[in-house]
């Protein structure tokens, strides 16, 4: 290489050395009080003290056996700042995104936020009744109170139930009180009403009659299927062989109360009615190829197993006119109320000093009313009392406001304010992007497959021997089960006992030691964590174990078993249709996090934060150094 290609690539190095130096530099702070700037502003030791202060207020955590307030559980170290830092920008950024989105002025959120403050300002207006005295209670009412119920307070003294006889009495006249208080302000306040408003065209039958034939097809009754129905009450791996065995003695003359008898769930059958797209693909195509009094081949559906016969056949029809028309008048009565409403929503319904309402308003207000609620006040006289609630509830705001009650709620006002409005945020930049896709739950089953497995299960006989904290209680039931097992070994080569004789002879277990110790259920793994916790030496024990094979003895608690395995079921597979509504919810969550993670980050990388270490690390020192002299 020449000379001047040698002092090109020197030059080069150099600048990358230059450039890498420059790269590793500590960021200055604006101010030795600054720990963080972005686009928004800067942070301040003292901004992040306060934040601290503010997220931990009145809140503490038990540390061994005493409430220590969580403020003083917060780690003081850099990383823990940093964290800090980050949240503190991330709730600025999402006020930002929320004010360019201009959430607070849409017109439903702005009702909802509107709701809020208003219910929180009669909630004042309600303890201003209670604690300033505003509803008398005379002595004289309370001593005729404390007489009447005597029994109610036992022992003690009028004095010392006082408070809470003036309590009850103050509840019950709140009622009159507030109505006479509502009254007043009705006196004083220049109300006008235009009802009429309220009131719909009635319907005539001709009306109704003509809805009806113009959707008959929403009154068509399906085809449907009387079947008499046998559930199989074998639920284990040969429940299969058992429909089959069902069906061939159906077959052959055996009669279904019979059959039901033996092997059906609950030993009966019934009868139903059934239509097309009741139950799975399966099921229907099973019935719809049935012939009246024929029986269906065993029909599968998850683990269950049935045997259909087909008793009659009710045809598709119309539902009469007669039947329905209760239902079509109100079809009809609501379609015309909402064109009707809509038509006039912005004619004036009724004006309070002045401030219009309209019919718009009221509409609002009443599809915001619980079904039940609104089904109550579907006729014009309801409507009209409700509109006379809406009324009462704007004096009662109104003289809230000029009494300036909603000011001592400002501050909670805001924070419900804040989180409904991060919420509806939430919602549109996350909960409405979550889409999964049968494709994706399908290629999510494909590739976990090996998860989802039923677990192996087993049918065990025991010995049981129960023992005691008492060490010598102890030490004879060891004694004990050790003698029972040397009867089932009875030398090395030679066959012991029978475990069923040994199980009667030497069991403690009531319940099963006259079966010679069989237990009748299955037992494996399960998905709840206690049982797992208290049956894990148990199952620990079997799972090497071959059919007809048993441990040597163990201890569970205080007490000793032997287990004898009689029967085993395998794992298997668990198919799509049982594990995909799990899949999919699943695959929901783990977008939902992926997304909101996703939302954060591109918030924090707009809002261009830079947090200066050496300001934090100087805070960590000092807070280390106070600590020390402490």
């Amino acid at each position: 290489m020449d000379s001047y290609h040698q002092l090109k690539w020197i030059c080069i190095i150099a600048l990358l050395v230059i450039i890498a130096g420059c790269s590793e530099k500590k960021k200055i702070p604006p101010n030795p009080n600054v720990v963080a700037t972005y686009n928004n502003g800067e942070i301040t030791i003292e901004n992040l003290e306060n934040y601290i202060n503010q997220r931990t207020e009145g809140l503490k955590v038990l540390v061994g056996d005493s409430l220590i307030s969580l403020k003083d559980q917060i780690p003081r170290n850099k990383e823990s700042y940093r964290g800090l830092i980050r949240e503190m920008v991330l709730d600025d950024m999402v006020k930002l995104k929320i004010k360019e989105k201009q959430l607070d002025n849409r017109g439903n959120i702005r009702h909802a936020l509107e709701h809020i403050e208003d219910e929180l300002t009669l909630q004042e207006l309600h303890g201003e009744l209670h604690e300033r005295d505003r509803i008398p209670v005379d002595e004289l009412e309370i001593l005729e109170y404390f007489n009447q119920n005597r029994t109610q307070f036992g022992d003690k003294s009028m004095n010392e139930v006082r408070d809470k006889i003036k309590t009850i009495l103050v509840s019950q006249k709140e009622g009159d009180y507030v109505t006479d208080y509502i009254s007043e302000l009705k006196d004083v306040a220049t109300i006008t009403k235009n009802y009429e408003l309220l009131r719909l065209p009635g319907l005539t039958e001709e009306e109704v009659w003509e809805a009806y034939e113009r959707d008959k097809e929403s009154y068509r009754e399906p085809e449907q299927w009387v079947i008499e129905q046998l559930e199989i009450a074998d639920t284990t791996a040969k429940a299969g062989a058992t429909a089959q065995r069902v069906w061939a003695k159906l077959g052959s003359g055996e009669s279904l109360e019979d059959a039901a008898k033996e092997f059906g769930k609950d030993n009966t059958y019934f009868t139903i009615n059934y239509s097309m797209g009741m139950r799975e693909e399966v099921f229907d195509n099973a019935v719809n190829s049935l012939n009246l009094g024929e029986f269906s081949k065993p029909i599968r559906e998850g683990k269950k197993y049935f045997i259909v016969r087909l008793k009659e056949k009710i045809p598709a029809s119309y539902l009469p006119f007669e039947i329905v028309k209760g239902v079509v008048r109100r079809f009809l009565t609501d379609e015309r109320e909402k064109k009707v409403y809509e038509e006039n929503k912005n004619k004036t319904l009724f004006t309070l000093h002045g401030r219009r309402f309209t019919l718009g308003d009221f509409y609002q207000e009443f599809m915001e009313l619980s079904p039940a609620e609104q089904e109550m006040r579907r006729t014009y006289e309801a409507r009209t009392q409700l509109v006379d609630r809406m009324i009462e509830r704007l004096l009662l705001l109104e003289d809230s406001y000029d009494r300036m009650l909603n000011a001592n709620k400002k501050e909670e006002i805001e924070h419900i304010r804040e989180d409904m409005l991060k919420q509806v945020l939430h919602r549109e930049e996350v909960d409405q992007k979550l889409e999964v896709s049968d494709e994706e739950v399908r290629k999510s089953y494909a590739e976990n497959k090996a998860q989802f497995q039923t677990p192996a299960r087993v049918k065990i006989s025991i010995i049981v021997v129960q023992g005691s904290e008492d060490e010598s209680a102890g030490r004879k039931a060891k004694e004990k089960i050790e003698e029972a097992y040397e009867k089932l070994q009875s030398g090395f080569f030679k066959k012991g006992m029978l475990f069923e004789e040994v199980a009667r002879q030497y069991s403690e277990d009531p319940s099963t030691a006259q079966k010679g110790g069989q237990l009748d259920y299955w037992i494996g793994e399960t998905d709840d964590p206690v049982y797992e916790l208290f049956n894990h030496t148990l199952h620990e024990k079997l799972v090497n174990l071959k059919k007809g094979e048993m441990t040597e003895p163990f201890s569970l608690g205080h007490d000793y078993l032997i287990v004898k395995v009689r029967e085993i079921q395998e794992s298997r597979p668990l198919p799509f249709e049982e594990v995909k509504d799990h899949l999919k919810d699943d695959l929901k969550m783990k977008k939902h996090e992926k997304l909101t993670v996703n939302m954060y980050n591109k918030m924090i990388d707009q809002a261009n934060l830079v947090i200066y270490d050496q300001v934090l690390e100087s805070i960590t020192h000092e807070q280390k150094e106070v600590s020390r002299t402490q």
